[in-house]
């Protein structure tokens, strides 16, 4: 868990795998252990902001009010 307090429940600690930047946004691949990974897009100056680079520990935040799930 971080420390600092927020209220989203799923919160996952991984290291930044890969970062592609972009003029608007940044993609950002966060290993998360046993060969799993999350894929976050953000802003391009929030990636700048926390000063993300290969190799950094990082959270995944989950906050969503809707999941959806899809077959073939």
């Amino acid at each position: 868990m971080i420390a600092t307090k927020i209220s989203a429940r799923n919160q996952i600690s991984g290291i930044v795998k890969s970062i592609k930047k972009g003029p608007v946004s940044t993609e950002v691949v966060i290993s998360i252990g046993g060969g799993h990974e999350m894929v976050s897009s953000i802003t391009t100056h929030s990636a700048e902001s926390l000063k993300l680079k290969e190799g950094s520990k990082v959270y995944a935040i989950v906050k969503a009010s809707e999941v959806m799930v899809g077959v073939d």
